[in-house]
Parts: C-alpha cells; sequence; structure tokens
C-alpha cells in the first residue's frame, strides 16, 4: 500500500504493508521526516490522526487515498519558524493585525511558478497577447483592473481620470454599495454593509462582487478567466456594454491581460491595449485560454479549496484562503508557509 504525503520539506511517499496499522504509519512518517514527534492531519475539513488510533488498520481508515500532511511537533523551547519548502516571493513585514496586511501577507507567502514573461503571438493582427503581472500587494485585482479604465468616466460623475488607483476603485466600489443598502444587503455581501464596507477600506481583497459592480461603474464587461480551469468569468456581459476588458485569477491573484505590438515593431514604443470592442471577442478570449494553458503547465495558480499552510507563528495547521484569513483576523498571527505536496 502506498501512502503520499507532504510536509515543511516538500513531499514524498512511502510504502506499507497491506495490514499496516496507524502506529506503524505514524512511525514510517517519523523516519521519513526525521522528526521526533509529528502531527498528521488529512481530510477536508482537516482531521488529527494520532496515537489514539494506533492500532486501527490504515487501510480500513481509507487514508491510502489521502495526502497526508505531516507536521513536526517542538517544545516551545524549540521552536523554529519553518522554511518554505519552495522558494517564495518576499514577504511584506505585517505590523497589527489589519485585514490589507495579513491578505497582503498572505499573498506573498504563497508560492507558485513565474507568469513573467507570458506571450501569445497573434498573427492575424501582426500583435501578442502578453500578460502583465500585478505585485503581491492585496490590491491585485483593483491594479489589474484599474489599468484598464484610463479614461473611462465613472457613472454618475462628469469626468474621469487616466490612472485608477487601488484606493480610488476601493472608494467607488463602498460608495455604491452604500447608495444602494437594499441592494448590497448582509444576504448579498456575506457580511452587515457597513462592516463589509470597512474591511474594503482596509485593503480586504477583491473578488467577484467588486468585478461586477466596477463593470456597473464603468460601463465595462469584465471577464475573468480562472487559470486553474480555464473557465471564464463575464461580468456585465448582458448588459449590452461596448467594450470589455480581461483579467486572469490564479487562486489567490489576478493579473491583467494586455495585446501590445512585437518588441521593436514600426519602431513603436511600446503600448497596451487593455479593452477591446465587444464584437468580435472571440480572438482575444481564444488567445486568453492559450494564455492560461501556458500558466497551468508552470503551475501558475493555487487552489484555495485544497492548499494546505502551517502558521509560522503559532504553527497551527490551516486549509484553504478562508481558514487562514479568519485564523490570521482573530489572532493577528502573520505569515505562512504553504506545505507543498510532490505533484
Amino acid at each position: 500500500m502506498r501512502i503520499r504525503y507532504r510536509g515543511p520539506s516538500g513531499g514524498g511517499s512511502l510504502e506499507l504493508a497491506e495490514d499496516a496499522t496507524v502506529t506503524q504509519l505514524l512511525s514510517a512518517l517519523k523516519a521519513e521526516t526525521g522528526a521526533g514527534a509529528i502531527a498528521v492531519k488529512f481530510g477536508w475539513p482537516l482531521q488529527t490522526l494520532d496515537a489514539q488510533q494506533g492500532g486501527l488498520v490504515v487501510r480500513e481508515l481509507g487514508l491510502q487515498r489521502e495526502n497526508l500532511t505531516v507536521i513536526p511537533l517542538e517544545s516551545p523551547e524549540q521552536q523554529q519558524e519553518p522554511q518554505p519548502a519552495v522558494a517564495s516571493q518576499p514577504s511584506t513585514a505585517v505590523s497589527g493585525s489589519g485585514t490589507a496586511d495579513i491578505d497582503a501577507e498572505l499573498a506573498a507567502s504563497l508560492s507558485y511558478g513565474s507568469g513573467e514573461d507570458v506571450k501569445v503571438e497573434m498573427p492575424e493582427s501582426r500583435t501578442n497577447l502578453v500578460l502583465r503581472v500585478m505585485p503581491d500587494d492585496g490590491d491585485c485585482m483593483f491594479t489589474a483592473v484599474g489599468g484598464a479604465l484610463g479614461g473611462l468616466v465613472p457613472l454618475g460623475a462628469s469626468s474621469g481620470t487616466n490612472e485608477y488607483t487601488p484606493a480610488a476603485l476601493r472608494r467607488l466600489v463602498v460608495n455604491t454599495i452604500r447608495e444602494n443598502p437594499f441592494r448590497f444587503d448582509v444576504n448579498f455581501l456575506g457580511a452587515r454593509p457597513e462592516t463589509y464596507c470597512g474591511r474594503l477600506l482596509n485593503g480586504m481583497w477583491g473578488g467577484g462582487i467588486e468585478l461586477s459592480i466596477l463593470s456597473e461603474i464603468f460601463r465595462i464587461e469584465i471577464c475573468s478567466v480562472d487559470v486553474k480551469t480555464g473557465k471564464a468569468y463575464h461580468f456585465g456581459e448582458q448588459q449590452d456594454y461596448n467594450e470589455f476588458c480581461v483579467v486572469i485569477y490564479s487562486g489567490v491573484h489576478y493579473d491583467r491581460v494586455a495585446e501590445t505590438a512585437p518588441e521593436g515593431a514600426l519602431g513603436m514604443v511600446e503600448f497596451d491595449v487593455t479593452r477591446w470592442n465587444v464584437v468580435g471577442n472571440e480572438r482575444i478570449l481564444r488567445r486568453t485560454q492559450n494564455i492560461t494553458q501556458m500558466l497551468r503547465d508552470r503551475h501558475y495558480y493555487t487552489s484555495v479549496s485544497d492548499f494546505v499552510v502551517v502558521c509560522n507563528q503559532c504553527h497551527e495547521i490551516l486549509q484553504g484562503e478562508k481558514a487562514i484569513t479568519q485564523h490570521a483576523r482573530v489572532t493577528g498571527h502573520s505569515g505562512v508557509t504553504e506545505i507543498q505536496d510532490d505533484t
């Protein structure tokens, strides 16, 4: 029987007898990881496999189909912050437990492949469709969309601007929510409107709710393409808007798609086209799918429902974005390390 596992030093597998017990499994995992004492997590939601279950047969628990998460346990005086199993992006120092700092720290702590220099040639227009990678600072969605909104006039305003900052977009979204309390109620937002607005102004990550509101404010269709599944989500699709833009979502991060002339073409300075006419958008969407395929090949995504991390301060094991964010907001702890599997 083969058991797969992942720990702070990476993933692996081991072979056990068909009638192996939990005690034998724990002993084998200790030997493989070199740890004196370990915690073993499995399932979703996470459960703990402990010595009290030692006499149970592993196969009867169905664990041969699980990818076990192994965490070394140390005495308090020996505890050290775990080191990332793979090279991770630089973390931002966090002070306090503000939502913005927590979300930025989470984004910076999660590791995935590089999205730099991803481009697809479009011979029909003699241009390239490229991925513009956004900073991992908790504002990536607003930065990605904001880069495509320059020159547009927000609904109810008399003029626009050439550059919409994340802070400006957050305020616009918050104003829209506050002006429509019956539409954006607790059932729609998942929190009391004022609570939600406060979190958003404090740096909470943007997502589908904010994309739909920004689409309405700027009267533009926003297409968000998921890297892992390749599925495209269209915000404002049925509103007969003239233009659309495209962002790519990699599980915890948004990047922008742009069309640009090949380097040196026509002697022109590089210039990004970030909005296109909705009519005839098939060529852009088709090439975007090519980009997401390239990103999948680079493993440029994090599955927010099943990735597992260890808190760098209290060493609690957490699974999924929701659990991590809640833990950070309750405890004020900052910094997590993703526990990689062997895939």
